[in-house]
This record gives C-alpha cells, sequence and structure tokens, in this order.
C-alpha cells in the first residue's frame, strides 16, 4: 500500500494563454505550516517520491501552460491531484497533454472547460478520480480508456447527455452514478469507450 505525505500546493500563473506555465507564486502547505515557494517545478522536486500532493492552480492556463504543466507532473516523481476549477480564463487544449501520465491521479477541469480531446486521459493508469464540469458538452473516444484505478467520474450536470452508437444518438441515462461511470468508459467492454459523447 502506498504510504503518503499529504500535500497541498496552490500555483498561481497570471500571463496570458500564450505564455508557458511558470508559477511565480507557489504556496506549499502541509499540516498547519505553510510555505511560500517560488517554482513549482522545484516544489515538486523536494518532496518524498511517492507523496501525494494536492495541486490547485489559479490564473489564466492556455494551451502552452496545460502542456508545461503536464509535462512538470510526468517528470515528477509524486503523485498529484489538479485542481483546475479556480482558473479564470482557459482556451482550447490542443493534443493530449495528460495521456499516459503515471503520476496524475485526480482532475477537476475549469468551470468553462467546453470538450474532453480524444483519448485526452488515456492510459494514465494512476487516475483514480474525475470531475466534469456543467460547461463540458462534449468527451471524445477513448478520453478515459485504458484509466485502471478511475473509481469516480462525477458529472456536474449529469442530465441530457447522448452517445453517438451504431449510427443513432441514444440518450444516457443515470451518469449522476459517479461511482459507476468509469465502467462506461475505461475498460475495453465499455459501452461509451469508443463513442463521442455530447450533451444537447
Amino acid at each position: 500500500m502506498r504510504k503518503f505525505s499529504k500535500v497541498s500546493i496552490i500555483v498561481s500563473h497570471e500571463g496570458d494563454e500564450n505564455s508557458v506555465f511558470s508559477a511565480p507564486v507557489v504556496e506549499l502547505t502541509s499540516g498547519n505550516t505553510s510555505v511560500q515557494m517560488s517554482d513549482f517545478e522545484s516544489t515538486l522536486a523536494m518532496l518524498p517520491p511517492g507523496s501525494e500532493v494536492s495541486v490547485v492552480a489559479k490564473g489564466t492556463v492556455g494551451n502552452n501552460s496545460v502542456h508545461n504543466l503536464a509535462r512538470i507532473i510526468r517528470e515528477g516523481c509524486v503523485f498529484v491531484a489538479l485542481d483546475l476549477s479556480s482558473v479564470q480564463e482557459f482556451s482550447r487544449v490542443i493534443d493530449s497533454p495528460f495521456r499516459a501520465n503515471p503520476n496524475l491521479v485526480g482532475i477537476i477541469f475549469p468551470n468553462n472547460l467546453l470538450s474532453i480531446n480524444e483519448k485526452a486521459f488515456a492510459d494514465c493508469k494512476n487516475l483514480e478520480f474525475v470531475e466534469v464540469p456543467a460547461s463540458v458538452k462534449k468527451i471524445g473516444k477513448e478520453a478515459f480508456f485504458g484509466c485502471e484505478k478511475l473509481s469516480k467520474m462525477e458529472f456536474k450536470e449529469p442530465e441530457g447527455w447522448f452517445v453517438e452508437k451504431d449510427g443513432e444518438n441514444q440518450p444516457i441515462e443515470n451518469l449522476h452514478k459517479s461511482e459507476d461511470n468509469p465502467y462506461r468508459f475505461t475498460l475495453p467492454s465499455s459501452p461509451y469507450r469508443s463513442c463521442i459523447v455530447y450533451k444537447a
């Protein structure tokens, strides 16, 4: 069983959507102790291997920022639950920067995200939970395929979803059951694994 050092990190990125993520302010919290750090990548590197870290990102996050953030998490030696719900501005992300990221254990998306790309989180072997905001209108094919440890997938607005399957648009029911949803999207036998899922 993994043993974690429970640590919270708040990173603030104030650049525009085209800038590369480099948090000038990092607040590292463990228990009642809080320390100001100057660099997110160095902060992760100083933590014990196998630590579990909650990272809350704030500010403007664009395509370059997301790719750099994903790289830092991938190259680190700690497990990261990433909370992007406090991001004020978020633009479209190109490609799938988090795909097959072994250190990502959780993701909470920005509240203005419109879609999740095809294979965006495929083969994230340690991903355990996902929170999909009400703003999301589309989830691409195999977005979470191969996420073997995914046990909770929460849709903030679970009503009104459809799946393109067998040439038809079929309504999806019971997406409010967050513990059941991973089995709909992650396994080879999952009914929606190879389908586009969208909200009307």
